[in-house]
Parts: C-alpha cells; structure tokens; sequence
C-alpha cells in the first residue's frame, strides 16, 4: 500500500510538471533580439550615418555654390552738387541690391576632391565597423546561448541521475526492512540521492545567472523568470519552486545549424581588417589635401542683382557681375606641409596596427579549427565512454543485487556514468564555440 502511496505522488508531480508552461527560448529570436538591442551596434550605426552625413558634406564641395545675396543701405547724407538755380543729387538715402550668386573653384589642385574621398574612406571604415558590431553581437549572444544550452542539458542529466537514485534508495531500504542490507547501505544510498539533489541545486542557480547574463544581451527576458528555472524534459521532482520551465533549442541541432562553418577559410577582409583599410585611406587622402593646399587656388564668381540707385543715379537697374579671384600661399610656416607628414605617419602606423592585428585574429581562427578536430576525437571516445559507463553502472547494481560488490561500488559507478554524459554535453558545448568562432572570422 505504501509502495502505491510513492508511485501515485510521483505521477501527481510529473503531471504537475507536465501541466507547468513551457516557455520557449530558441536561438534564433535570442540572436534578433541582441541585434536590435545592443548598444554597441546602436552606436556603430549612429557613428557610420554621421560619417556618412560629413561625406556626402564634403562631396558638396564639388559642386557650384549658388546663394541669393540681398543688401540694404540708408544714409544721412547724400552728396550734392549746385548747377544755377539746381541742385543734384548724388545717389539716394535708401539704397538696395538683390541677386543670385554662383561661386566655383575653378583649381585648386584636387585639395576639394581629397577631402571628399578621405571622407568617403572614413564613412567606408565606419560601415566595416558597423558590420563588426553586428557580428561580435552575434557571437556573444550565442556563447552566452550556448551556456544556457549545457545548464539544461546538465539540469536534465542530473534530474535522470536523482531518479536512479531515488530508485536504488527505495530498493536499499525495501531490502533493509527485509533484513537482506546493513543501515551501512542505506546511508549510502541516502547519500547519493542527496549529492545529486545538491548539485542539481547548483546547477540551476548557474542557470539563472547565464540566463541573466543572456537576458542582459538581448535587452528582454521573455517574460521568463530565471532564479530558479527547470529544463522542459525533467520529470522528477527537485527541491524548491520552479520558477519557469524552458525549452531551449536541441544542442544537437544547433551542431547541424553550425556545421558549415567547419568549412570556412580566414577571411583577410573580415570587418575588422577592412575597417583598418578605410582609416588608412582616409589619412593619405587627407595628406594629398593638405599637400595641395600650398598650391595656387583660383575661383570664379558671378551674379545678376536688381539695385537701386545705379551708383549716383536714381534710378532702378538690372546688373550682371563676373570675377576671377586668385589666392597664392606665399608663407604659412610650414603647416600644411607638416599636416600633411602627420597624415602620412598616422597611415603607416594604422597600416602596421592591421597587421599586427590580422596576425592576431588568423592565429584565433587556426586555434579554433584546430581544437575541432581534436574535439571530433574526443566526442567518439567520450560517446564509447558514457555508453560503457552507463552498461557498467548498470551491471554494478545488479552484482550489488547479488551481494557481489558494495553499494560504494555502486554509488562510484553512478557517478562515473554521470560525469562521461556530462562530459560529452560539454564537448558539444565547447564545439558549438569553436564553429561560432570560425563563423565570426571566416568567409
């Protein structure tokens, strides 16, 4: 009857389960999530449309300025002149003049055109760095995702570890009663169960702070309440409240999602390096600017204005005006020279920053794809490992059935079929950030 009285409370608490909300957290609304909120990439964006506003203001600089010029006078005197009886006047007190105006620079040795395409190379480095803000979005969401991934799988293995031995417990106090056990062995069952409870403990409080940290990246947290949450395929009872229950995605299909990029190349022209190649650009442009600014600049100007009095006439007039302006720099002290040196110098050290930096990230794409391949290997060999732990296990309680071996034998044979499963979510963990890795530099 008490047997009875066990298997009806654990059908009422898997229903229970069963009967909680499940609340979905797939990848990919965690990775649009990130992109949409993340403030580096909110600042990337805001900093590539300014550089692109002060481009398209420097390409204007191309063109023909035209402007309405208007002008007013008023003076107390007018000068005049007594011919007999008559007096003349000499203009007027109020004087006006209006008219469009078209100025251009007719040479000036490509100082307007330089400026322009430093411009433009600097609005090119901010969009590459635009693209690297995405991508490095990107990748923490998903090592922050990842880690999530292995505290369920861990919360799950270690919820199947609670049943088993919750199970041989049961068993062990059965046969106490009956006489055929020590008290000896029931401790030790009664300390396995407990052990695994505690670290099942353990591993949902590192589940809510990897939440929190996945949370902080995307800007929302589902409506989830992570302090104390379960993995959806848990059925056994644990110790606290469950605060939600989360299905996230299969590791084993984020593997497959994954695994094209094993086949990735280091990409020289990755956002990062292509940014270097606009910051470099834009210095030498603005050298040749400051190079040509120590040559002659000649402009032109010209305008029709309607204007009264016509000079020491009263009378409206309609005027048509042209110019040629020449500017020669005769002296400035070397400035424009030495701006241009700087220019020239912040170009090669931008240059030697690139390739110092190149170095850096193919070194970090040939570690990764390195570390799977040895990954591969030690996946086979830890699948063989837990499914030899797991028969071991299974046998080792059956000798103890049979009075062959203690229950310290059984307890250490759990535990090692524990750990091996454990190790091989790690594994497929630790995989799925080398090919996140290889995605984020790779082409």
């Amino acid at each position: 009857m008490k047997k009875l009285g066990i298997a009806l409370a654990c059908l009422c608490t898997a229903a229970g389960l069963c009967a909680a909300e499940i609340q979905n957290l797939p990848l990919e609304m965690c990775e649009k999530s990130a992109l949409e909120f993340s403030p580096a990439v909110k600042a990337a964006q805001a900093q590539m449309q300014a550089a692109q506003a002060a481009y398209r203001s420097q390409r204007g600089n191309l063109y023909p300025s035209l402007y309405v010029d208007a002008a007013g006078s008023w003076t107390s005197e007018v000068p005049q002149m007594q011919v007999g009886p008559q007096t003349f006047e000499f203009g007027s007190e109020w004087g006006y003049s209006a008219g469009p105006t078209l100025e251009y620079v007719l040479f000036d040795n490509g100082a307007r055109s330089a400026a322009a395409r430093s411009a433009l190379s600097q609005y090119e480095s901010r969009l590459m760095e635009y693209a690297l803000a995405r991508k490095q979005a990107l990748l923490q969401v998903r090592q922050a995702y990842f880690s999530v991934q292995s505290d369920l799988e861990n919360i799950y293995l270690l919820s199947e570890q609670i049943k088993v031995s919750r199970k041989q417990l049961q068993d062990v106090r059965s046969a106490y009663r009956a006489g055929a056990k020590s008290r000896r062995d029931v401790l030790l069952a009664e300390k396995q169960a407990l052990r695994s409870s505690v670290d099942a403990s353990a591993a949902r409080a590192q589940l809510a702070s990897d939440l929190r940290s996945l949370f902080q990246l995307t800007g929302t947290d589902y409506g989830i309440d992570p302090h104390y949450a379960l993995d959806w395929r848990v059925r056994e009872k644990l110790e606290g409240d469950v605060s939600a229950v989360i299905r996230a995605d299969d590791p084993a299909q984020t593997v497959a999602r994954f695994e094209p990029f094993a086949q990735l190349q280091f990409d020289p022209d990755t956002p990062r390096l292509a940014a270097y190649d606009g910051v470099i650009q834009a210095y030498e442009f603005a050298a040749r600017g400051y190079a040509a600014a120590v040559w002659p600049r000649v402009g032109l100007s010209a305008g029709a204005y309607f204007q009264y009095p016509n000079g020491p006439i009263q009378e409206h007039v309609f005027l048509g005006k042209a110019g040629l302006s020449l500017r020669v720099p005769l002296f400035e002290g070397g400035k424009n020279r030495d701006k241009a040196q700087q220019q020239r110098l912040s170009a090669q050290a931008a240059r030697a920053q690139k390739e110092e930096v190149s170095e850096a990230m193919e070194a970090l794409f040939l570690s990764a794809r390195d570390s799977l391949g040895a990954l591969d290997v030690e996946m086979k060999l830890a699948s063989r490992l837990a499914d030899k732990a797991a028969q071991a296990a299974s046998l080792t309680y059956e000798a103890y059935n049979a009075g062959a071996v203690t229950f310290l034998e059984v307890d250490d044979a759990n535990l090692s079929a524990l750990q091996s499963k454990m190790m091989l979510s790690e594994l497929n963990i630790r995989r799925l950030n080398g090919l996140a890795v290889l995605d984020s530099l790779g082409k």
